[in-house]
């Protein structure tokens, strides 16, 4: 896509987005009045107008208006987030945030890191989660390590599974769509002031589309299937008292091509693209965690602990190969929250962390055994308080003590100002916040001891640094017809750590290299309502991120991405929404020389309530059946349709 066509797709999408905006977000007047308390920001919850961070929610009702299946899909609308996925449903996907990579971004399930230490990069296995029982998505963009240590530099993506309440409710769905794709659903939850339990399964299968894009790999399908079963339980003994325990299991495989092309092939193509092969990948994820809450001095004092527990296991299987690999973290954490003011809240605690990582290759040669592990150990404090009224600072302060490369010291500084009545337009409230991190990431196991005959590991590494900062204004109208906001963020990370081939070798080695990484740009986020029947939502980033060294774009990462959508509601049952995503020429992940074409990309969804208890989706993804990669020789998806039918009980 040329530039000019990019912004002239960019202009039209922000034009509508000034008259009306989207989604579920807006279906009542109210939904914009209401003020949402962040649960990722702070060890303790804290109300938006107090908050100095750039944070995206994106809840239950969105995620049905769109049908939206999968965690990456739900990013794609977040600005300041960029997606790379390996193929259809259940591939490799890569999450980039404001530049950072993937091993930056930190990713919570209720609360609990699931980070995958026995990955090179330390990156969770989003592909494998869907959406059925969520209800939201909260995004908190820049440094967070101040508060949840190293993985956070980037920011945090926090998964909120639904949870009990209300009487007994019943839940369950089916869809069909293209490439013989299918899913089941089910779930119940029942909870009141003493107790809870909610419980949820689902089975996704797909034969998917080819993982090649191009020639000779794109000849067959590589399909995906997904098992995912969660359990809650909730207890409140006394009033002052809260346990609750929760354990999600996930089993997913899919399969893939798993050769490139040799270098000298007789075909002359690039040694970049799949050929035909058979190769799978299983996958096993199991998530638990058991928490406590005690309430003391009405209210004032409260005590916090949990464990928690994530295993993450791969078996990857090709003709004279087989590799397995197994991350898991324990992790145990206490904390206490004294609220001496209305608006004043201290936090204080101690955290233990301890991964194992785990590689072996029981049929073929060449790669490794890795069997060895880390542990940290972790003091923090946080400060939220009202200065004046209407301005808000917050502090949080972090000392990590890692087993192998000793102590780091981290933090983050955040300010919120509400503008009175007299400074502010009439009818608007406004918000100015700004905030300042600094983050270290300490190198991965399989970076520092290596897994392969030509990647060699490098115990000398030494962990990356950054900081950023940014600063913002929120501002919504007091009817609650409309709201937006725009940041602009700034920031360095040096020491990365970037893989370097050696062609004397044949070998790879991780390497920190000295040249810093430069990023800014801004986000836009735009939300309107301006009838009871019209919503409308639009994103978006403008992403500047270079090492000195070279001064390009870095791969994976458009300077420009854009998404809107507009649900329109002909009756009151009926919802139908169509939304675009845009996207700007980027580098290829490899070669990394490779200008990747931009690419837009509209789809039209429905949903009708039949009943109060059954309802009908449908949705089309991709309408004008446009071909775009995301990454050089890997498949995405054409023209799909789906329907799904629901029922509630």
């Amino acid at each position: 896509m040329s530039a000019f066509s990019f912004r002239t797709s960019l202009l039209c999408a922000l034009s509508v987005s000034t008259l009306s905006h989207g989604l579920a977000w807006a279906q009542e007047e109210e939904a914009l009045k209401m003020e949402q308390v962040i649960v990722s920001s702070s060890r303790s919850a804290v109300p938006v107008s107090q908050m100095g961070d750039a944070i995206s929610i994106l809840d239950a009702a969105e995620i049905e208006l769109q049908q939206l299946a999968t965690l990456d899909e739900a990013l794609e609308r977040i600005p300041g987030v960029a997606i790379t996925r390996s193929g259809g449903v259940g591939q490799n996907t890569q999450v980039r945030m404001r530049g950072f990579t993937t091993k930056h971004v930190l990713v919570l399930i209720d609360g609990v890191k699931v980070n995958n230490p026995s990955e090179a990069d330390n990156q969770f296995g989003i592909d494998h989660l869907f959406l059925d029982n969520v209800e939201r998505v909260e995004v908190l963009r820049g440094p967070q390590s101040g508060v949840y240590g190293a993985d956070a530099v980037a920011g945090v993506i926090n998964v909120i599974t639904k949870r009990p309440n209300g009487p007994l409710e019943v839940r369950g769905s089916a869809m069909v769509g293209d490439n013989s794709t299918y899913e089941l659903t089910a779930g119940a939850q029942q909870g009141n002031d003493t107790y809870g339990v909610s419980g949820s399964l689902s089975y996704y299968d797909t034969a998917g589309i080819s993982l090649s894009s191009r020639p000779p790999g794109n000849v067959e399908r590589d399909g995906y299937e997904n098992f995912t079963a969660q359990l809650r339980g909730e207890v409140r003994p006394t009033t002052n008292t809260e346990l609750s325990a929760w354990v999600r299991y996930t089993d997913a495989m899919n399969e893939i091509d798993a050769n490139y092309l040799p270098a000298n092939n007789p075909l002359g193509l690039p040694a970049y693209l799949f050929q035909d092969s058979e190769g799978q990948n299983e996958s096993q994820q199991l998530f638990g965690a058991v928490k406590g809450v005690w309430k003391t001095f009405d209210g004032k004092l409260d005590h916090t602990a949990q464990v928690s527990i994530v295993d993450l296991q791969d078996v990857y299987t090709a003709p004279g190969t087989e590799q397995e690999s197994e991350g898991r973290t324990v992790e145990g954490i206490y904390y206490a929250t004294w609220r001496p003011a209305e608006r004043m809240t201290f936090v204080g605690g101690a955290e233990y962390r301890d991964e194992q990582a785990v590689f072996e290759q029981p049929v073929g040669a060449g790669y490794a055994l890795i069997d060895d592990g880390i542990s940290n150990t972790a003091a923090f404090a946080e400060v939220n308080f009202e200065v004046l009224k209407g301005l808000f600072l917050s502090g949080a302060a972090r000392y990590d003590d890692n087993e192998k490369f000793g102590g780091e010291f981290t933090h983050r500084l955040t300010a919120a100002y509400n503008l009175p009545d007299a400074f502010d337009l009439p009818g608007i409230d406004t918000k100015l916040r700004a905030s300042y991190g600094e983050g270290a990431e300490a190198p991965g196991l399989r970076q520092l001891l290596g897994s392969s005959a030509t990647y060699e590991g490098n115990p000398d590494l030494q962990p990356e640094s950054s900081w950023m900062a940014d600063i913002g204004i929120d501002q919504r109208l007091e009817s609650g017809l409309a709201g937006w906001s725009v940041t602009y963020f700034d920031g360095v990370a040096d020491d990365g750590i970037f893989s370097i081939f050696n062609p004397l070798t044949g070998k790879s080695s991780p390497q920190n290299i000295q040249s810093p990484v430069d990023m800014s740009g801004v986000e836009l986020d735009l939300r309107v309502s301006p009838a009871s029947w019209i919503d409308l939502r639009g994103a978006y980033t403008y992403l500047d991120v270079s090492q000195r060294s070279v001064g390009t774009q870095l791969f994976g990462r458009p300077k420009h991405e854009a998404s809107a959508a507009v649900t329109v509601r002909p009756m009151s049952k009926l919802a139908l929404t169509v939304d675009g995503y845009w996207r700007d020429e980027f580098f290829s992940d490899y070669p990394s020389s490779y200008v990747m074409p931009g690419y837009s990309l509209y789809s039209v969804s429905a949903v009708w309530d039949v009943t109060d208890r059954v309802s009908l989706a449908a949705k089309i993804h991709n309408i004008t059946d446009k071909f775009y990669e995301e990454k050089l020789g890997d498949s995405t998806y054409g023209r799909t349709a789906q329907l799904r039918l629901s029922v509630r009980y």
